[in-house]
Formats: C-alpha cells, sequence, structure tokens
C-alpha cells in the first residue's frame, strides 16, 4: 500500500513498483474511481495506465454514492483475484479511509443508512457549520480529533449516532486491527516536505488548467451539488465560475495544499505506516525496510 499527500509522485512510484513485483495496481482514490472526472483528479495519463494492469480508475459514476464500505466491499473481491493470479498487489492512493477500509476489518458499525445520508449531504452543501455544531454537541469526544472540514467524515459520524442513539467515539474499538487478507500487508507514505510539494502543487495545478480542467467542470455543472463533485478543483469554479483564471488558479492551489496538510496530518497518526521520502530515492528505501 503506497500511500502520501496529493502531488506527492504515488502513481509513478506505484507504477515502478509493480512492475519490479510483477503485479497489478489497484487505485484506492475517492474520485479517480468515478469515470466524468478526469482533468481535475489527476487521473493517471493514457500511457501511465498502458505500462501496468490498473484497476480502480474511471469505474464508477458519479451518481453513485460510494462511500470507504462500499468502495471496500466492491475492491476486496479484486484484490483477492490479484493476489491468488500473481501473489502480490500494489494498492495506491491519498484516500486513507477507503485504504484502511478495504486492508482491514472495520469497527463493528450500522451499515449505511442511504436516505439519512443524503439528507445530511444536503444540509452540508447549504451549510457545513450546522453540521459541525451538531457533532460537537453530540460527540465532543470524536469532534475534537475530526477532520471538521471533511464532510464524509463528519456526516458519517451523525449518521451512525443517529442510527444507534450512541456516540461514535465510544462504538469505535482501539485494538489493533486484524487484515481483511490472508497476506503480509506493507504500508509506505510519501513523506515530502512542504517547501518541496508547494511547487509541486502549484505547477499540477497550472498543468490542470492548460489542459481544460475548466471546460471538464463546465460540462458537469448540472451536477455539481453531488457529493462527488465536492472536490478541490472543481468546486472553487462553481463557487465563482465568472472569476479570472489567476484567482482559480490560486483557490485550487490553496485548498490542495490545505488537503496535502490533513492527508499528512491522518498518516502521522498511523504509526505502522513506513514513511520514505519524495523522488528517486522512494525504491530504495521500499527495498530497505526488509521487504
Amino acid at each position: 500500500m503506497i500511500h502520501g499527500p496529493t502531488a506527492s509522485g504515488k502513481t509513478q512510484l506505484a507504477i515502478k513498483w509493480s512492475q519490479e513485483r510483477n503485479c497489478e495496481i489497484l487505485s484506492c482514490d475517492a474520485r479517480q474511481i468515478y469515470k466524468e472526472l478526469n482533468i481535475g483528479v489527476a487521473r493517471p495519463s493514457a500511457e501511465e495506465l498502458s505500462e501496468v494492469q490498473h484497476m480502480g480508475i474511471a469505474t464508477h459514476t458519479i451518481h453513485e454514492s460510494v462511500t470507504a464500505v462500499s468502495f471496500a466491499r466492491w475492491a476486496k473481491p479484486l484484490v483477492d483475484s490479484s493476489l491468488k493470479k500473481n501473489g502480490e498487489i500494489v494498492i495506491v492512493g491519498g484516500s486513507g479511509l477507503y485504504a484502511k477500509s478495504l486492508l482491514f476489518e472495520s469497527d463493528a458499525l450500522p451499515s449505511e443508512n442511504i436516505e439519512f445520508r443524503k439528507h445530511l449531504e444536503l444540509k452540508w452543501s447549504k451549510n457545513p457549520d450546522d453540521l459541525i455544531n451538531e457533532l460537537q454537541k453530540a460527540d465532543p469526544e470524536y469532534a475534537q480529533n475530526c477532520d471538521l472540514k471533511n464532510s464524509r467524515r463528519v456526516i458519517r459520524a451523525l449518521e451512525i449516532i443517529s442510527t444507534t442513539g450512541k456516540k461514535y467515539s465510544s462504538l469505535r474499538t482501539q485494538k489493533a486491527p486484524k487484515p481483511n487478507f490472508n497476506a503480509m500487508i506493507h504500508q509506505f507514505a510519501i513523506w515530502p516536505d512542504m517547501k518541496v510539494l508547494e511547487p509541486r502543487i502549484l505547477s499540477r495545478t497550472k498543468n490542470m488548467l492548460n489542459s481544460g480542467l475548466v471546460e471538464e467542470a463546465k460540462k458537469l455543472e448540472k451536477s455539481k451539488d453531488l457529493r462527488a463533485m465536492q472536490t478541490v478543483g472543481y468546486k472553487e469554479f462553481y463557487a465563482d465560475p465568472k472569476g479570472s483564471k489567476d484567482q482559480l488558479l490560486n483557490d485550487i492551489a490553496l485548498h490542495t495544499r490545505q488537503y496535502a496538510k490533513r492527508q499528512m496530518t491522518w498518516l502521522k497518526r498511523e504509526v505502522e505506516i513506513k514513511k520514505i521520502s519524495i523522488g528517486h530515492n522512494a525504491i530504495t528505501e521500499m527495498r530497505n525496510f526488509n521487504y
């Protein structure tokens, strides 16, 4: 499993490692899974996809409600099949909760309440602060450690609280997670200095805009209120469709940096994930971890 913040080079590292290990890649990305989203989610290029067999890219529609739990349920048979065929698989992505749900057994939490979740998602789209305040009152322990800017986490917690009548924090176990697969799991995270990552984020944002991000966003404007469209790169355009290109560039780059910092904060708490350098030394460091 290769984790890492956005724009850190996960795709190329996964390709190199899978070629070395002669196995397939499963993308564990909460947005690249959608077939309608391409430029704005930095989907691997056609050339990159042709280098190694990829799964989990453009397999669902934005009109489906994909969650960490439903992704894990969908992806597990693919991993099982790939392990049986090749002995190994490379899973790569920046969606930490999706990866955790796939790799390890989850806490005994209730199933998704789709209708109630849609109700909460609508409330979030109108005013996120209402739901944030609601969570802080209902479960201050969880709210203190939760990324309150992440709609999925806030909404899932409120959904569970409403369904069970118990605090979400009281239902989450602290036991070591049990793997979902009969295989050794090695987890790595590309760990860049923000001084290195920020120019990469700015460069990638410029490339997205030059490659037609605005045009892609316009084609999807009728679906802008869907959960899948609450994504950095698209939501900035919808917030100000007539704004200048320079302002759009600055807004997307800023929010991408903020997202990268949240990803690294999450990874920092996952002590079992081995940190590796950004760039060409990453492969060597992975080999050196007694793999």
